[in-house]
């Protein structure tokens, strides 16, 4: 294995940031493969899954490449424990911010115990460690890519005290974080927003991401144009709208925030991540597929589509049962209506279009839905599915298997397989949902004028586990602006 991280290395494979890191044991330094330092002899050089490692065994980010700001972690997830993949996502969005790792150990249903050695065992750290990397690691973000206080960049990155963060922050990184805001070109933007970087991998289609995404936004919560997208969004803490841009000549997506609280940046960087699908490694699934004579077909230039996944579960869970049997355009409306009929509305410097805010579960409560067009049908699927949702029977979160997600929610009353499948893809960004029952599915399959059975559906589908979202994508490309979805 070190032969071929080392070939890597020695070739500066753009290819493998992301997926390990190499150190210099003379330097005290680590870098991403691609960094454009001289190579240093293989003798002084030890290999890293993570970059938790490499912080953990006191190497520092190297300046040049800067593995911390221009490499995401999402790809060195462990794959020996679903559980701990689970933790890091909610550390990533921010749960520790405001919760203990008790909580944290009692929301996976686990004991602190076995969390802590899960992390161990599979990252060679304790989640308290990793946390505080994290931590420190989306405060330098915000100290290169904001013109907040550093005062707020410590709150907002979820340290308790001025104090914490600046102890945390020089242990992690050798100095400072006004050394770091000192000496740093900014990139920061006017009128108190907040400007980050999501890196991505190329190939990206922004464009097509938002051609999809357009006819399906919801009036007065999500403004779609040719170049961008914004939204309203409120969290536990704050309020507040962000627009994503693209900026290929630095493969990445601009991410501007505007809000009440800093304290949410964390966790709307990390969901706008994956609502745009930054961070699967797909070198598996495009070599899977490529030789498929049948998915290949719905690849461009060699690539699977990106799944684009909702950035609010419960707003997503609503808009799909809306859908069902109607047009797009059908759905969309009756979505916009509800977001109306709430009257969740926007402070008044929100931008044009960014009137209001999707209403949460014990707001839809109050709602008539009759009013605005639902059918009698559908209202008592919105409520029965409105009320599980409270009373946690089930649940919109990643951090369950498309199994127990597909028998709590389809024990649910008009609730139907196409449903629940398509919820588990873009509501919840599960990769091996597959909505056998699609008639882009169906017609793609279809040979001779002969619709396959639901068996020999699911017995052509087996091959692509465990990708099956990704499959179902590609054999939606070719008519996929004929199905209702």
């Amino acid at each position: 294995m070190n032969k071929l991280l080392s070939k890597a290395r020695i070739n500066k494979d753009k290819n493998f940031d992301g997926k390990f890191f190499f150190a210099v044991k003379t330097t005290g330094i680590f870098c991403r493969p691609s960094c454009p330092s001289p190579i240093a002899k293989e003798e002084n050089v030890c290999y890293f899954n993570t970059l938790f490692a490499a912080l953990e065994q006191g190497f520092r980010p190297c300046l040049r490449c800067r593995p911390d700001i221009t490499t995401e972690y999402y790809n060195s997830n462990p794959s020996g424990s679903n559980l701990v993949q689970s933790a890091l996502h909610l550390m990533y969005e921010g749960y520790l911010n405001h919760h203990s790792i008790a909580e944290l150990a009692l929301f996976l249903s686990i004991s602190e115990r076995h969390l802590r050695k899960l992390f161990v065992d599979n990252l060679g750290s304790t989640p308290t460690k990793i946390a505080r990397y994290n931590k420190a690691l989306f405060a330098k973000k915000l100290l290169l890519y904001s013109n907040h206080p550093i005062t707020d960049v410590a709150f907002a990155s979820g340290f308790s005290s001025v104090r914490q963060f600046n102890e945390v922050f020089r242990k992690t990184f050798g100095t400072t974080p006004t050394a770091i805001r000192r000496d740093t070109p900014t990139e920061k933007q006017d009128h108190g927003t907040t400007l980050l970087h999501l890196n991505y991998q190329k190939p990206f289609d922004f464009h097509r991401l938002l051609t999809f995404l357009g006819p399906r936004s919801i009036r007065g919560v999500e403004v779609i144009t040719e170049e961008s997208y914004s939204r309203t969004f409120r969290t536990e803490h704050a309020e507040g709208f962000f627009t994503v841009t693209d900026n290929p000549k630095k493969s990445c997506l601009e991410l501007s925030i505007d809000c009440n609280d800093p304290r949410c940046y964390m966790a709307i960087y990390n969901r706008v991540r994956r609502m745009f699908d930054l961070d699967t490694d797909f070198s598996a699934i495009n070599t899977l597929f490529g030789s498929d004579q049948l998915l290949c077909r719905g690849m461009v230039k060699g690539h699977v589509p990106r799944l684009p996944i909702a950035f609010d579960p419960f707003e997503f869970v609503f808009r799909a049962i809306l859908g069902q049997q109607i047009s797009v355009k059908a759905a969309t409306t009756l979505a916009g209506r509800i977001a109306q009929n709430a009257k969740k509305e926007t402070p008044a410097e929100f931008p044009e279009g960014l009137d209001y805010f999707f209403p949460n579960p014990e707001e839809l409560l109050a709602i008539d839905l009759g009013s605005i067009g639902v059918t009698q049908t559908r209202q008592e699927t919105l409520k029965i599915v409105n009320q599980a949702i409270l009373d946690g029977s089930v649940r919109l979160t990643k951090n369950q298997s498309p199994e127990d997600f597909h028998h709590d929610f389809s024990a649910l009353k008009g609730i139907g397989d196409w449903t629940v499948s398509y919820v588990a893809m873009r509501g919840l960004g599960m990769i091996d949902s597959f909505p056998y029952s699609d008639l882009g599915v169906i017609k793609a399959l279809t040979n001779s004028d002969k619709a396959p059975t639901k068996k020999e559906i699911l017995s052509i589908a087996e091959q692509w586990r465990p990708y099956r979202t990704y499959a179902t994508l590609c054999l939606w490309q070719p008519g996929a602006g004929e199905i209702k979805r």
